[in-house]
């Protein structure tokens, strides 16, 4: 998986967080429903804005939905950034795969939950008591699996899995349609205004029943290719107001293409979820989204980039002169890096090398932690010395972020609850993302933004 466009035979993912209470459907290959009737879940289900744990005598939650604002890129978010505590976003999830039945795709994304919620606990590393800040709701679950593939079907993929013929494109799954009359009628779920009709993909985002849509796919047999997460999303200023302007298609890894005629007004996020793989691999796909909207892009949300380029290590070429922005620009066969000490870096990209002395990698990114040597690299023991955990909060000398020891024993830990791809790394990563409360400043004493409630916008 690169910081590059990404077809998904290569990787994804699986994970529990239950989440009781959220409403599921499921819907035969023909758009019957079974079980729980999409009739009830023709509004969303409008959890307050507070919440609390009868368990414990804690402050309420300020929780997004709400009865106030429930839909994606809502000004309520922007207007209340800071003040939101948790997330609880709305999953379509879409079975495609003929070989996994409903129930066992439910469970691999009630884990998938799990490992998404763990990783959003602010410090959970060293904070027992850190809340999840992202806990999503498996809303729908929608069976679009064949009762009886064809006669020498090739596709672990039913017939129902959109495929354009002939490809346009980067792309051969045909994003489009999943928009379309066709597949609300396979939804099944229910227009409240107008009996016997069903809601579109774009009105289900429109009115906060979906905030994301889970495709549940097969990507190891051969199939048309698809995107990790591709994502449609407003463009915002210095100021987090959303701008006149056409939303961007490359919030993503990847682009959605121009054929694909998507009529939404608001954030459309699509991930794509192999069901051989492990929660890791999916939780690396959902990060790569997160770069590209507080990295890659950085004019989608300047506000958002600001902080998150020095968190996850990009700029290189500002802080320390080096010809390049970030690690991605290290090949992918061999090691790229090493460490003399816990405060230097020596790298050797064929025809160029270099040192760094001293050098803080903060975070790193989704390839490359602190320590890493190459692409993937989860398992050097050696140590270095970063400011990840401490960013923004200034514990150190003379007003510094604070410098602590980082191996690869410092995320041991979820090394079973996510291990495949580099999902033990990201759930240490995630973890450290500034949240509600942290009380993170940038340099110029200028707070710094829960990272999670962007993901919205």
């Amino acid at each position: 998986m690169g910081r590059a466009i990404l077809a998904l035979s290569s990787i994804l993912a699986v994970s529990t967080w239950s989440c009781d209470g959220g409403r599921t459907q499921d819907a035969d290959a023909d758009g019957d429903a079974d079980g729980d009737s999409a009739s009830d879940a023709d509004s969303p289900d409008t959890t307050p804005d507070t919440d609390v744990d009868a368990d414990q005598d804690l402050e309420p939650l300020v929780i997004w939905p709400n009865e106030e604002s429930r839909a994606n890129s809502d000004p309520w978010l922007m207007e209340h950034h800071q003040e939101i505590q948790q997330l609880r976003p709305r999953i379509l999830a879409l079975n495609f795969v003929n070989a996994r039945s409903m129930d066992e795709m439910r469970a691999q994304l009630e884990e998938m939950i799990a490992v998404m919620a763990e990783a959003s606990r602010y410090h959970g590393y060293r904070d027992p008591d850190a809340h999840p800040r992202l806990l999503y709701e498996l809303a729908y679950a929608i069976d679009l699996r064949d009762a009886s593939p064809p006669d020498g079907w090739p596709y672990r993929n039913s017939t129902l899995y959109p495929r354009e013929d002939p490809q346009v494109g980067y792309w051969g799954f045909d994003y489009d349609r999943l928009f379309t009359r066709e597949y609300a009628d396979l939804y099944g779920i229910d227009d409240p205004d107008v009996p016997g009709r069903h809601l579109t993909l774009c009105e289900l985002i429109d009115r906060g029943l979906v905030h994301e849509v889970w495709i549940y796919g097969d990507g190891d047999v051969p199939d048309v290719s698809a995107a990790e997460i591709l994502e449609l999303k407003p463009w915002y200023d210095d100021e987090r107001r959303r701008r006149d302007t056409p939303m961007t298609p490359c919030a993503g890894n990847g682009c959605f293409e121009p054929d694909d005629e998507i009529p939404c007004t608001r954030t459309v996020r699509i991930g794509w979820f192999n069901n051989t793989r492990g929660p890791g691999c999916f939780l690396e796909s959902l990060s790569h989204g997160f770069e590209s909207i507080g990295a890659w892009f950085p004019l989608i949300l300047p506000s958002l980039s600001r902080d998150f380029i020095p968190f996850a290590n990009y700029a290189l070429d500002d802080r320390y002169g080096v010809p390049f922005d970030s690690w991605y620009a290290c090949p992918y066969e061999g090691n790229c890096l090493q460490y003399p000490s816990e405060t230097s870096v020596r790298w050797d990209m064929e025809s160029l090398s270099g040192e760094i002395d001293p050098y803080d990698p903060v975070c790193g990114n989704v390839h490359f932690m602190p320590n890493g040597r190459r692409h993937y690299d989860l398992d050097n023991p050696a140590s270095v010395l970063t400011t990840c955990e401490g960013f923004g909060l200034h514990e150190g000398p003379g007003g510094d972020d604070l410098l602590r020891t980082f191996s690869s024993e410092t995320f041991a830990a979820y090394r079973d609850l996510a291990p495949d791809c580099m999902g033990p790394f990201l759930v240490y990563w995630r973890q450290s993302f500034p949240s509600d409360g942290s009380g993170a400043t940038d340099e110029s004493g200028r707070p710094i933004l829960s990272f999670w409630p962007y993901i919205y916008y």
